[in-house]
């Protein structure tokens, strides 16, 4: 059976978001385009698939990450959109259409200044804004109000909270890193709950959950066997219709030796809720927490820009016996994988 995929020479594309069927790229000229995946529009002459121009950035800058919001009760068919997207330059912007403003296409809705270096990702909720630049994964989050459905004017955006999600990785990992290991946020996007998965260092078995609309720390997740997790995945399974249960929030963490582990992060969250104290600081990682951590790897002056894991005979003894600290998950899964 022979399957033909369509291949199409376009401006280069540097970020990206699905909408439904539809599909938005963000391209390096500082447009936003978008096709109908569903009905696969091609010219007819010459079979090339039909992509539309929604937005094209005033600066023409770059567009390095993008994020379309579409309620429950909608759709994006060309009468309705709401987007944010972040350029090259650190600038975030909003732009919106509403059936009121049907046949004048999108409009700049709001400019934020706030960031020195690119973009890297944006989300657009119900209730926030969040957008995180390359400088130390810098994230800055604003408050939404809503009337009708629509984002309010009066008041606009507020900001919320300013913070750093630390991760020491390669200038330039592996395509298969960053899928693997990708900070979010998780939750559906009319959630108040979204989180983020904060990992310090490549090579490490504990990584932090973060409320992305805060950056309060959950709780800390610590593999079971002390090996390192290489790759982790959040994943939101709907509860029994039957038994009128709610749906659950679950962390997939990969480790080293070929296990797979699964937290139940909806306890989590729960007992965060009722006021339960995690780590030594409420916002990420404390200076001790991260010495904790660094103290696993040789910090020597050396080309890499990522520190390479080398523990101490002294700390490799008790890395395995290392006192649980409060708002540790249990595993609620172990799985083991081997070739067979």
């Amino acid at each position: 059976m022979s399957q033909h995929w369509q291949v199409q020479d376009v401006t280069p594309i540097t970020s990206h978001d699905v909408a439904g069927t539809n599909l938005l790229l963000g391209c390096r000229n500082g447009s936003i385009y978008y096709t109908d995946m569903q009905k696969f529009p091609l010219r007819m002459k010459d079979n090339d698939l039909l992509i539309s121009e929604l937005f094209h950035d005033v600066n023409q800058h770059a567009i390095t990450a993008l994020s379309v919001y579409v309620s429950p009760t909608t759709s994006i068919s060309g009468n309705k959109v709401e987007l944010a997207y972040g350029t090259e330059h650190g600038t975030v912007n909003i732009i919106i259409q509403h059936p009121e403003t049907v046949g004048r296409g999108p409009q700049l809705f709001q400019t934020f200044s706030v960031h020195r270096c690119p973009v890297k990702c944006v989300h657009l909720s119900d209730k926030h804004l969040l957008s995180v630049c390359t400088e130390y994964n810098h994230v800055r989050t604003w408050s939404l109000t809503r009337f009708r459905g629509m984002i309010s004017t009066q008041p606009g955006p507020i900001p919320k909270s300013s913070f750093k999600l630390l991760s020491l990785e390669d200038e330039d990992p592996l395509n298969s890193y960053r899928a693997g290991n990708h900070f979010g946020p998780y939750g559906d996007a009319n959630d108040e709950q979204q989180i983020l998965v904060q990992k310090v260092v490549p090579e490490t078995d504990s990584v932090y959950i973060r409320l992305a609309a805060t950056g309060h720390t959950v709780c800390v997740i610590r593999s079971c066997d002390g090996s390192d997790i290489t790759s982790f995945f959040v994943h939101d399974c709907e509860g029994s219709s039957r038994l009128g249960s709610p749906p659950r929030r679950y962390l997939f963490t990969g480790h080293s030796n070929g296990s797979l582990q699964v937290w139940d992060l909806t306890t989590a969250l729960d007992l965060y809720c009722k006021g339960e104290k995690v780590g030594e600081a409420p916002g990420g990682p404390s200076a001790n927490e991260l010495l904790s951590v660094l103290g696993f790897c040789d910090l020597s002056n050396s080309r890499h820009t990522t520190p390479s894991v080398s523990p101490s005979p002294s700390l490799l003894r008790n890395m395995l016996q290392r006192n649980t600290s409060q708002g540790r998950c249990n595993p609620t899964y172990h799985f083991n994988v081997s070739n067979s």
